[in-house]
């Protein structure tokens, strides 16, 4: 009985001495704002790009194919970002690459897709502008239409998306 007494105030002990005080206040602080700057976090940079997902998700259907196109096409340089916070926040909807891990181009993904989703980009293809915001555009590409010439094509410019 002794010796179970010893024990399990050795154990407090260590538990008084190893504990910061720092960790017990996190049991009793509110944690909203940290919570919200953590969430935050996966997008510095693209503070937009979660809303534009957003839009695109209320203007798409689930089983809709969905390309992304974004500023950075390099998979390491930020395609890779785009693409799977997009299969994220598009869950349901099937999010077509359009370039691989070793940076090859899926130009059959891109005729593919039913809309092409663009953050900040340019684009000009034969397409109907289904919805434009956060930075970007939600075109639905016209694929039978002759190739864009002038104004007759949809062209969207980095500047304009601001």
């Amino acid at each position: 009985m002794l010796r179970r007494a010893l024990l399990v105030l050795a154990l407090l002990a260590l538990l008084v001495v190893c504990i910061k005080p720092r960790m017990l206040q996190i049991l009793f602080i509110d944690r909203g704002p940290s919570a919200a700057e953590l969430s935050a976090a996966p997008d510095r940079g693209w503070s937009h790009y979660p809303r534009f997902l957003d839009g695109v998700r209320a203007h798409t259907s689930p089983g809709d194919t969905i390309a992304i196109i974004v500023p950075r096409m390099s998979w390491d340089n930020g395609y890779m970002y785009a693409y799977y916070r997009a299969s994220y926040f598009l869950a349901g909807r099937e999010v077509l690459p359009l370039v691989t891990p070793e940076n090859e181009k899926l130009p059959q993904n891109f005729r593919a897709a039913r809309y092409i989703a663009a953050f900040r980009t340019n684009v000009s293809i034969p397409a109907e502008i289904v919805w434009q915001g956060e930075g970007g555009t939600l075109l639905r590409p016209n694929w039978n239409a002759a190739p864009p010439a002038g104004d007759k094509a949809v062209a969207i410019h980095p500047e304009s998306q601001r």
